[in-house]
């Protein structure tokens, strides 16, 4: 599931096989839309392959995009997902938008910066370093950091001088992220990727399933990186 933004929606796998796929195409919100796209994405699943999708009882692993983006989506989104995989007691991924990004665009430069719109003239971004291990894995470093356009310029700079070659990387529908792209030196790459994240979620929680996790589905949290509305008009 991606229910971070309005370029999301839900899919079925079976291993790398998507079975079927639903994307985002209402104004309506997740909390209306979601549960009519996973009852057509079994009901077109089911036929398919020699093991049938009868329903959500079937379904051996949830993975949702938990952020950032839309705090409402964030939430339906992991709302629902917690709720079939405690009801089936199955385990439950939450997989940042920013790590699936550089899922999909599988970039071969030692930094991977995914950069997000996130409203209000700022961005997300994320920094993925690559490992010194046999796979080369690019990791995260953190969460990601909320920054605006001339503050995020500034901090690619800066990671240039450390010598490392950087691959920023952006969805293809994001204006705001691709208009930082005039502002930067000639040696950061660039990457834009399109479509939905759905099939990069789906890879990055079968990985970690497969490498023996199994969280309960009271581990799902949100990434919101920028604080709500709530948190930052509280007051004592």
């Amino acid at each position: 599931l991606d229910t971070t933004s309005e370029y999301g929606g839900a899919a079925l796998f079976r291993d790398g096989e998507c079975l079927s796929e639903e994307r985002s195409q209402s104004a309506e919100g997740y909390s209306v839309t979601l549960f009519q796209m996973v009852d057509r994405l079994t009901e077109a699943a089911g036929a398919k392959g020699t093991t049938p999708v009868r329903g959500l009882a079937d379904i051996d692993l949830y993975a949702v995009a938990n952020g950032p983006g839309s705090f409402t989506g964030i939430r339906v989104g992991l709302a629902a997902a917690q709720a079939w995989a405690k009801a089936f007691g199955r385990p439950a991924f939450g997989v940042s938008v920013l790590e699936a990004m550089v899922d999909e665009a599988q970039p071969q430069t030692d930094l991977a910066v995914p950069i997000l719109d996130a409203r209000r003239s700022e961005l997300y971004r994320g920094v993925f370093r690559r490992s010194a291990t046999e796979d080369r894995a690019l990791v995260p470093e953190g969460d990601g950091e909320l920054l605006t356009p001339k503050a995020l310029a500034n901090s690619l700079v800066d990671l240039l001088r450390s010598s490392v070659s950087i691959t920023c990387v952006v969805r293809d529908h994001d204006r705001l992220a691709a208009s930082l792209r005039e502002s930067l030196p000639p040696q950061v790459q660039w990457q834009s990727i399109s479509g939905p994240l759905l099939a990069a979620i789906a890879r990055k929680a079968l990985a970690a399933f497969g490498q023996g996790k199994t969280p309960s589905p009271a581990e799902l949290d949100a990434c919101y990186i920028r604080r709500t509305d709530a948190e930052l008009h509280w007051k004592e």
